[in-house]
């Protein structure tokens, strides 16, 4: 599995979400949509416009592609 955070550097819970996942050594990239126009654009068109982080995405671009906005819902789906 792969895993894609869309986030903000002043996002609390981007920075839970990023710290659970470091501290549980699981990898992931991290796109900060303030940084990269291209990253924003990425992230509202899977999000159907949206502009709530984080936004996580597992398996990008697959036919398992799941996309979660917001930190409970994508520690559910990692089962944090």
């Amino acid at each position: 599995m792969t895993i894609d955070i869309y986030s903000t550097p002043q996002c609390g819970y981007c920075k839970q979400l990023k710290a659970v996942l470091t501290e549980k050594k699981i990898p992931f990239a991290n796109h900060d949509v303030t940084v990269s126009e291209e990253d924003l654009a990425e992230m509202q068109n899977l999000t159907n416009g949206g502009m709530s982080v984080p936004v996580t995405v597992t398996d990008k671009g697959t036919p398992q592609q799941k996309v979660v906005v917001g930190y409970d819902d994508a520690a559910a789906l990692l089962k944090l």
